[in-house]
């Protein structure tokens, strides 16, 4: 089976729509998300609504934790945003959320938003030692996981966690944490949408060009916090 996987839309439908349109062309099968649909762009209904009707699997991100009133940050700009999705979305995006988990177990695989050892807690896997540190006590042959927004692949190798630096991979028998960046706010410098696509054990990693102004004009139109539309057009 031919397999999408996504993570932190972002309610950038404008990301979402060219992540759609190249999986259909990729003749995309099944689609997994690691949440965080909602929050920091423009369109959290249309992107819930895709989400429902295209997502076999989904992982609450902890930006749906925070709608479902489940966890919380300061950071002004996180809650100003918050604030006005809480204001937009509708009661049956909420319900969805409210039915789903922060990980789930399929077979050797596991998919989670933030971190497989404590689920739901936004605490990030962001460097060699904390993904090795994942990679020897997960159970799981293979992890996806989110949240960073940064596309990246560890396996556990006799040096660590050792990171995987093709774009396209086939899995072997060690264990591996698979990160497949965000759809709608890249946070490695490169404005691009990022997805993978898994089949037959073989990753493969795509980025893609989307309408970044139009989606960064629509956050300033809805009175949206403007670094929000500043981060999308830099990739930060």
């Amino acid at each position: 089976m031919k397999i999408g996987i996504i993570s932190d839309i972002h309610a950038n439908l404008h990301a979402l729509e060219a992540i759609a349109k190249d999986m259909d062309s990729e003749g995309i099968e099944e689609v997994w998300c690691l949440g965080d649909t909602v929050n920091y762009g423009a369109f959290p209904n249309e992107c819930c609504h895709w989400v429902i009707e295209n997502v076999s699997n989904y992982i609450l991100g902890n930006h749906e934790l925070m709608l479902l009133g489940l966890a919380s940050v300061e950071n002004r700009y996180v809650n100003e945003c918050l604030e006005w999705t809480k204001r937009v979305i509708k009661e049956k995006y909420i319900e969805y959320f409210a039915s789903k988990s922060v990980i789930k177990h399929l077979d050797d695989i596991t998919l989670v938003h933030d971190n497989p050892l404590s689920p739901g807690s936004m605490r990030y896997i962001l460097t060699r030692e904390e993904a090795e540190e994942v990679l020897l006590k997960s159970t799981a042959h293979i992890c996806f996981f989110g949240h960073t927004h940064v596309p990246i692949g560890y396996r556990l190798s006799t040096i660590g966690a050792e990171i995987i630096k093709t774009p396209t991979y086939v899995i072997d028998s060690r264990k591996h944490l698979i990160n497949p960046g965000s759809v709608g706010q890249p946070r490695d410098g490169i404005p691009l949408a990022s997805y993978i696509i898994f089949e037959n054990n073989t990753l493969t990693l795509k980025r893609l060009e989307y309408n970044v102004k139009e989606a960064a004009k629509a956050i300033i139109e809805a009175n949206l916090p403007t670094i929000m539309a500043a981060r999308l057009l830099k990739g930060i």
